[in-house]
C-alpha cells in the first residue's frame, strides 16, 4: 500500500512536494479503521493549480517501474520539467508490503537515470540496490542475483530490467507498482477507452459488466438491464456496443449509448477501472491503487461519495482522486484532503490537518472555512 510520495522539479512543482497518505495517533477510529494509511485521499485546488500534476507522479513512477526496459533505447522520460528547464527531476515512493516499509527514490535527467534506489525505511543506508548512473550499482547480499545483469540501460529501471530478465528478487515490488491504474497519462487527463474498446473489454468479462451494471442501475434513473449486441463493419471485424434497457408500458426497449446522459456514459466507460482495482486486490495480495483524475466529471454530486465507498468498504485498495466537488471535503475530513495551491506559478501541497488544529475540527464542516479562502484552494477571481 502506498504511504506517501512526491516529486521536485515536476511540471509546475519547482520545489518538493508530496500526497501524505499516513495517518497519525489523532486520526479519529472512524477515519483510520486501525490503519496507519489512508485507503483514500483528494486533492482539492483552483484550476490550473496543479491538481492533475500531482496526480501524475504515482503512474510515472509505476510505468517507469514496470515498462521502462521496453522503451527505446536513449527514448526521453514521459514527463516535463518545470517550465522545461534543464535541471534533474527527483521522485520518492514509500509504501508496505505486508509488515514491511520501503522507499523508492529516483533522479531523471531528460532521457537518463542519474540515480536509483530501493531500500528497507528503517535501513536507509543498507538499500536492496542502489544505481548511479548506469555502471554503479550496489546491491544488498539478499538480492545478489542482481549481478547477472549484464547492463542496466540509461533509461530503464534495475525493476523492470530485472523482471525483462526473469530474475525473482525483486518480483513483489513489480506487482506492487504494476497494479496502479490511472485515467491520467504525461499529458494529462485521458479516459483512454472508446465505447468499441471498453465494450468489447466487458464482453469477454461477462462479470466486469455484471459490475458495472448493478452499480449503474443504482445511480441512474430507468435503467433495468445492459446488454452487448455486435455487428461487422466494411472489413468483416466485430464491433462491439451496448445497448441500456428501460422498462416502457411494460415492455423493454433499449437504447443506445449515445443517447445515455454524459454521466452514464462516463461511469460506463470508467467503473471498468474500478472493478479492475477493487475485485482484482481480491487475488493481489500487495494492494491496488486507483488514481483517477476529475473523478466527479458530469456527475452528480451524491454519487461521488457512494463511489468513495466503493473503496471504503474493499479490502486492500486505495483510491488517490481529485474532483470540483467541495462537498466531498466534509465527507473526507481533513486527513484525507490534500490541497494544491500556486504562488507565483510555482505550486505546492499541504494536507489539511497541518493547518492550525483549532481552524478544522474533527466532525465539523469543512466546506464554510473553504468557500471562504480561509484554507486555500480556491480560485483568486479578478473582478
Amino acid at each position: 500500500m502506498i504511504l506517501r510520495y512526491g516529486a521536485t522539479n515536476f511540471y509546475c512543482f519547482k520545489e518538493s512536494f508530496e500526497i501524505d497518505l499516513r495517518l497519525n495517533g489523532n486520526c479519529p477510529d472512524e477515519i483510520s479503521n486501525g490503519n496507519n494509511y489512508s485507503k483514500v485521499m483528494c486533492v482539492k485546488g483552483a484550476n490550473g493549480a496543479g491538481k492533475t500534476n500531482a496526480l501524475k507522479v504515482l503512474p510515472f513512477i509505476g510505468q517507469f517501474i514496470t515498462s521502462s526496459f521496453s522503451h527505446k533505447p536513449n527514448a526521453p522520460m514521459e514527463m516535463s520539467t518545470y517550465f522545461n528547464n534543464e535541471g534533474a527531476s527527483k521522485f520518492f515512493c514509500e509504501f508496505q508490503i505486508d509488515d514491511c516499509v520501503y522507499r523508492y527514490d529516483l533522479i531523471v535527467k531528460s532521457h537518463e537515470v542519474l540515480e536509483e534506489k530501493l531500500c528497507f525505511i528503517h535501513e536507509l543506508n543498507k538499500p536492496l540496490f542502489h544505481r548511479v548512473g548506469t555502471h554503479d550499482l550496489i546491491i544488498h547480499p539478499d538480492f545478489s542475483e542482481l549481478l547477472a545483469i549484464p547492463h542496466v540501460r540509461s533509461n530503464a529501471s534495475v525493476i523492470s530490467t530485472a523482471h525483462q530478465h526473469e530474475m525473482s528478487c525483486l518480483t513483489e515490488f513489480y506487482a506492487m507498482f504494476s497494479m496502479i491504474v490511472s485515467n491520467v497519462s504525461s499529458y494529462g487527463f485521458d479516459e483512454l477507452s472508446s465505447e468499441n474498446s471498453i465494450t468489447e473489454f466487458y464482453h469477454h468479462r461477462p462479470h466486469f459488466l455484471e459490475f458495472v451494471k448493478e452499480t449503474l442501475i443504482k445511480f441512474d434513473i430507468g435503467i433495468v438491464d445492459i446488454k452487448i449486441d455486435s455487428y461487422e463493419d466494411g472489413d468483416g471485424k466485430l464491433v462491439y456496443f451496448p445497448l441500456f434497457y428501460f422498462k416502457i408500458d411494460e415492455e423493454l426497449k433499449p437504447l443506445r449509448l449515445h443517447h445515455q446522459s454524459s454521466g452514464t456514459k462516463r461511469l460506463y466507460r470508467m467503473l471498468g477501472y474500478f472493478f479492475i482495482v477493487i475485485h482484482g486486490a481480491e487475488k493481489f495480495p500487495y494492494g491496488s491503487i486507483l488514481v483517477m483524475d476529475e473523478l466527479d466529471l458530469h456527475l452528480h454530486t451524491d454519487i461521488v461519495p457512494e463511489l468513495v465507498n466503493l473503496f471504503e468498504k474493499a479490502t486492500n485498495v486505495q483510491l488517490i482522486f481529485n474532483c470540483q466537488n467541495d462537498y466531498v471535503m466534509d465527507l473526507m475530513g481533513k486527513y484525507r484532503m490534500t490541497i494544491i495551491n500556486k504562488t507565483d506559478n510555482e505550486s505546492y501541497s499541504y494536507r489539511l490537518d497541518e493547518l492550525p488544529s483549532d481552524l478544522l475540527r474533527n466532525n465539523r464542516p469543512i466546506t464554510p472555512h473553504y468557500r471562504k479562502g480561509s484554507i486555500g484552494g480556491v480560485p483568486n477571481i479578478v473582478k
